[in-house]
Parts: C-alpha cells; structure tokens; sequence
C-alpha cells in the first residue's frame, strides 16, 4: 500500500481523537509525580494560530496553565520572525526588544506559576557555515538570546548547526562555533544545546564528534523524537511550509503532503535518540499525524519513551505538536501528544 493512501486511511476520523478533558488534565498535573518526568510545552506547537493572528504570543504561559503544563519552551521567531514567519519579521530586533520580550514573557510565567526552560533560537545566521567572520557574526546574533534567557530563569538555549553540506567543514565550524557561544553564555548560567534538527544535525554520529569536542560544561542535546530526515525533497517541504502558513480547518488535510512524505533519507531515529541522551538538559516529544487510536503515525511513541526512561534522564519532556498534514487544531494536537505521552509511559518497564 502506498505511503499516502496508508496515512489517508489511517486519519480517517482524526478529529473524534479522545482527547483529554480538562478533568482529566487536572487529574494528571496532581499526580504527575508517579511519572520519571515533567511535562513542558513547547511553543512551536502554537506556531501556526499564532503566526495567523489566532493567538497571542503571549498568552502562551495562560494557555500552557491551562492544559496542566508546568514549564514553558520559548521560540524566537515569534517574537522577531524569520522563520516560517509569513510576513512577519520584525524590522529590527536586538537586545533592547529581547529584554523587553523576557521582561513580559517572565511576568506572564510568574503569574501562572509556571516555570521557563529555554529558549529556541532560529533565523539567526549559521553556525556550521563556512568563514570566520560569517560564524563569529552569527554567534554575536545569539548573545541577545542568551542575555533574555537568563532574565526569564532558563536553563538553556536551543541552537541549530545548519550551514556547510560538506562534512569536514560543517564539524569544524560546528565545534569553533559552539565553543565560542558557550564562552559566552558560562558567565550568564546558561547551557548552550544542540538539537537534531534535520540535514548534518540529525546524523548522529557526525553530531557525537562535534559534542565530544565542545570543551564547556554548558552544553548538551535537546534530542527530538521526530527531526531524523537527512535529505528533504525541496519542493514537497515547500507545499507543506505553504500550507502551514494558510490553514483552513475546514478543510480536508489528509490529501495534503507531510514533513514525512518530504524526507528521502533518514538517520535510524531510535538508535539516533539513544546516541545523543547521555547529553540531555531536555526532550522534544514531537508529533505530526495521529490514527484513529491516539497512536502516533510515523514513529512508535513507546519505543521513544522507553529509549528516554532507560538513559536515565528525568528531567521535562517538552510537547511539540508541528501540526503538519493533520486536520487537529493546535490545542487538539497538544492534548493528543500529551495524552499519548501519559499512555506510553503508563507501559513501560
């Protein structure tokens, strides 16, 4: 059976999903203490209503309350666009505006009583690019973040290692780069992480080769369940940003291309995960499309979540619904992901 008739069959009746009511979410923030974890939101799952002018950005920490969630995952290009941001880049954004974003954005998270972790960072140069005085400049454009991240109380901020296709010089640049960011934030208490975000990043053991070169404390992964995709097919991942930007709920999405139909080569994502956890300061529970039973589609949701348990990490597992191709509202993806996420660990030895 062909990819897209299987996913086609398999999100007949997405929308009836059991999602879990907010009884149950209660239930679930009272007694999450019987779990190896904490669950935070990560705010890319609200990127799409967001972006849209659906949502304001910061009601983030009212909305994560609300859903039972006790800490908060930030993402730069709301706030300064760049990213995906349809239009909405900010003409300018430097120290000045990111205070002022962390100034609010802690507010908020008081208020609520919720706890900040990181920040993650894109649109902001590249890392792994070729030149010195490219790289050093893109390092200098995460100082700002850095500097927000600690006024909010996080721990961390995410970074992306895109750049060079070619290997020799994406590790080199990777690791001087790193190095430099990390010098930098040692003296604002704040970690420097990498995630697997799809191309060079995402290939496992080229990424162990930058880590065990990275000669500070502060730095670790942010392992993602679901960013393994080494090669992407251009013009699928076009028409699946596009749609992403311009979503109509009342249309069917099932016909329409998603981020794993646009992946042509792949890292093992099991073997991947258990590779980078031994340096995790977070987890990305990623998730995309769902079947008719809450399952997750593209991956086996028990198999991350054992990986995870058995590295011995018990720190914030982070919800990230990205939405892509799937009928649910964002607010129906988060509660899916996190119901799933309480499902899998229920069964795990």
């Amino acid at each position: 059976m062909k990819r897209r008739i299987f996913l086609k069959n398999s999100l007949i009746g997405i929308t009836g999903l059991p999602l879990v009511s907010a009884n149950a979410f209660n239930f679930l923030k009272e007694n999450s203490e019987e779990y190896f974890f904490k669950l935070s939101l990560a705010q890319f799952s609200l990127f799409s209503p967001i972006m849209n002018k659906q949502i304001d950005p910061y009601d983030f920490a009212k909305i994560a309350s609300d859903e039972g969630f006790k800490g908060l995952e930030y993402m730069s290009a709301i706030y300064k666009g760049g990213l995906m941001s349809f239009g909405n880049q900010k003409k300018s954004f430097g120290l000045k505006e990111a205070k002022e974003f962390a100034k609010k954005s802690k507010a908020k998270s008081d208020e609520f009583g919720l706890e900040n972790l990181l920040i993650m960072v894109d649109g902001e140069g590249d890392l792994s690019n070729e030149g010195m005085k490219k790289g050093m400049k893109s390092v200098e454009n995460h100082y700002k973040w850095v500097d927000a991240a600690h006024e909010m109380g996080c721990h961390s901020v995410r970074v992306n290692l895109y750049g060079s296709s070619n290997e020799k010089i994406w590790l080199e640049n990777s690791i001087r780069n790193l190095n430099k960011l990390c010098e930098y934030a040692k003296d604002f208490n704040i970690n420097i992480i990498i995630e697997n975000h799809n191309s060079l990043s995402s290939n496992a053991d080229l990424l162990l080769k930058v880590i065990k070169n990275i000669d500070y404390d502060n730095f670790g992964t942010l392992p993602d369940f679901g960013n393994w995709c080494l090669e992407f097919d251009q013009e699928i991942i076009r028409t699946v940003y596009s749609r992403f930007g311009n979503k109509d709920k009342n249309k069917d999405d099932s016909d329409f291309p998603t981020m794993a139909d646009a992946c042509k080569s792949s890292f093992d994502k099991y073997e991947g995960m258990r590779k980078i956890l031994p340096y995790a300061k977070g987890v990305s529970a990623k998730s995309e499309l769902f079947d008719e039973k809450g399952d997750n589609i593209t991956f086996d949701y028990k198999q991350m979540m054992q990986i995870v348990k058995d590295s011995g990490y018990r720190g914030y597992i982070g919800v990230e619904f990205g939405g892509f191709g799937s009928n649910l509202s964002a607010i129906e993806g988060i509660r899916a992901t996190k119901n799933l996420i309480f499902k899998s660990a229920k069964i795990l030895q």
